[in-house]
């Protein structure tokens, strides 16, 4: 997750690339860490344990967070934590809500470290990283049960709220900022992609967001062929994406959304990325919702879906000129038949060189892709907030 690399473009520079400007000298595999400074700047930030006990007081008990008159940093931090009780107390009728996994590996915990383990140092070092790992249990952040370790956040209503959380699980060592692999699970609740086949979109999104690299990688899009501990198509999801009844991850309101789908093929690779890839998620995903749900007496509704199809139409002309199939296709990976062809090996392929070479042709199709993903992104998003009273 970090960048030490001389040079690196500003985070001034980086917002001027991302406003649109197709023109300017293009690196973006060297912007993470500039952009990542915004969530390392010491003077508006607490303590790590103090900022996710705050983001989850935040939540759950209307903004009484406890959090003082203080000091300047203090006051800060109250202002940008307020800041997200807003998104999470007053969210868009027509936003989607966003729950994530992420998975730790053992080898994110001794990633330098050559370990052979015997029955009963695996036991010990199971006990010990689960007393270091309780922590957050305490103070909102459940563990799940897949991995050696998973932080099974608890939906939220705005991405920022889950970037803030994993920011401070990063800030307590919890999650290794010198690792950039693990598995994540985003899942959006309010979309589907039975209940409406003919107007699936939820393939078409994971696809897209595949193809901007901010949250996978060529690795990760064939893990199943080679790493059993990363394999995405596990519970019967060949495509990646898993269909969840919302009930099973939080139990909703009358009248509030009750479907979701968990997409499995990301990775938590930077700050960077994992910020972007959240935000695409929940206003392109809030643009699909709109899409599927056809509500043609609902302004904001019929704008949103607008987007969704221009957006898609967009991707899928630059998905055929790259030679890959449209991305609302269903693309299948067989972890039994790793000589198959299919489109995930394209597009691994194309990752991959664009991540060698940010000069290639495979580099500057990741590069078109992020611009039409913004472009649409920043546009739901103007609409979506022209409906939120300020």
């Amino acid at each position: 997750m970090e960048n030490q690399q001389e040079g690196r473009v500003t985070p001034q520079e980086t917002h001027r690339r991302y406003a649109g400007d197709e023109s300017a000298p293009w690196s973006e595999w060297q912007d993470d860490a500039a952009f990542g400074e915004e969530y390392k700047d010491p003077g508006t930030m607490l303590d790590a344990v103090s900022r996710l006990k705050i983001v989850k007081d935040l939540r759950f008990l209307g903004g009484q967070g406890g959090i003082g008159e203080g000091d300047t940093q203090q006051k800060a931090e109250h202002r940008r934590m307020m800041n997200l009780e807003y998104h999470e107390t007053c969210p868009s009728p027509h936003g989607v809500t966003l729950g994530i996994e992420v998975e730790i590996p053992k080898e994110a915990i001794y990633l330098d470290e050559d370990v052979e383990w015997n029955k009963k140092q695996k036991k010990q070092f199971s006990f010990e990283m689960k007393e270091k790992y309780a922590i957050t249990q305490k103070i909102g952040v459940p563990a799940g049960k897949d991995q050696f370790w998973e932080f099974a956040n608890l939906p939220a209503k705005h991405p920022e709220t889950l970037a803030r959380e994993v920011q401070a699980l990063i800030g307590m060592g919890l999650i290794n900022s010198k690792y950039d692999k693990f598995p994540l699970h985003v899942t959006i609740g309010g979309i589907s992609f039975s209940k409406y086949e003919e107007i699936d979109g939820a393939h078409a999104l994971a696809r897209i967001l595949d193809a901007t690299g901010w949250a996978t990688n060529g690795d990760r899009l064939v893990a199943p062929y080679v790493d059993f501990d990363s394999d995405w198509t596990s519970h019967d999801c060949p495509s990646g994406l898993r269909e969840r009844g919302l009930d099973k991850i939080i139990q909703p309101a009358e009248g509030e959304m009750t479907t979701a789908v968990e997409f499995r093929t990301p990775l938590l690779r930077s700050l960077f990325g994992f910020d972007r890839y959240l935000h695409s998620m929940y206003y392109l995903g809030s643009a699909l919702r709109a899409y599927q749900e056809q509500k043609k007496d609902d302004k904001i509704a019929k704008e949103l879906a607008k987007v969704w199809r221009t957006f898609v139409g967009k991707c899928e002309a630059r998905f055929e000129e790259e030679g890959l199939p449209s991305p609302e296709e269903l693309w299948k990976l067989d972890k039994d038949n790793p000589d198959e062809h299919t489109p995930f090996k394209q597009l691994a392929k194309i990752l991959e060189k664009a991540e060698q070479n940010p000069e290639s042709e495979e580099s500057k199709f990741v590069h078109d892709i992020r611009l039409i993903v913004i472009s649409a992104r920043a546009e739901a998003k103007e609409i979506m907030e022209s409906e939120t009273p300020r």
